[in-house]
């Protein structure tokens, strides 16, 4: 009921989501690093952005068959700057967990791209993330991530 209550809350906006899910300092902390993550790809920072993740980042973008490394996931961003696409996106937290310096989200998001033409793509599309963090000095760097469409699979016992 509980939960319920504050989904409901957050869709009307009257709860931000992170506070909803009662984030320890450590856990609001790598929070942060993931909404940085989102605001260099809507800006088109590709240095930024690739200054986010690991050597060794290996993860499985929501447009791909396979895991890519670095490189080919900035792919998307440097499309963003190139092309000066808008991009707004949505997040919704769903869990932060931090086993020392390892740092684990799952969160939903709707990211829509402006094209100069004046259409849109993405609007009510939302994806599922998790994305692993190790944190190396004082800073949180991208390790892995998973990407995939909300929706459900039909459970094999259905």
């Amino acid at each position: 009921m509980t939960r319920n209550l504050l989904g409901l809350l957050l869709l009307m906006g009257v709860v931000p989501a992170v506070e909803a899910l009662e984030l320890d300092a450590r856990q609001r902390e790598v929070w942060q690093v993931e909404e940085t993550y989102w605001r260099v790809v809507a800006d088109g920072d590709v240095d930024g952005y690739a200054a986010l993740f690991h050597e060794r980042f290996v993860g499985w973008p929501c447009t791909s068959e396979t895991p890519k490394g670095t490189v080919a996931s900035s792919a998307w961003v440097k499309e963003i700057r190139d092309h000066k696409w808008g991009l707004t996106y949505s997040l919704q937290p769903e869990a932060v967990q931090v086993f020392g310096d390892v740092a684990i989200i799952h969160y939903a998001a709707e990211y829509v791209f402006d094209y100069r033409n004046g259409t849109r793509r993405g609007v009510g599309d939302w994806r599922k993330f998790t994305h692993t963090w190790l944190r190396q000095g004082r800073r949180w760097l991208l390790i892995g991530g998973m990407c995939a469409d909300r929706k459900p699979v039909r459970s094999l016992l259905e």
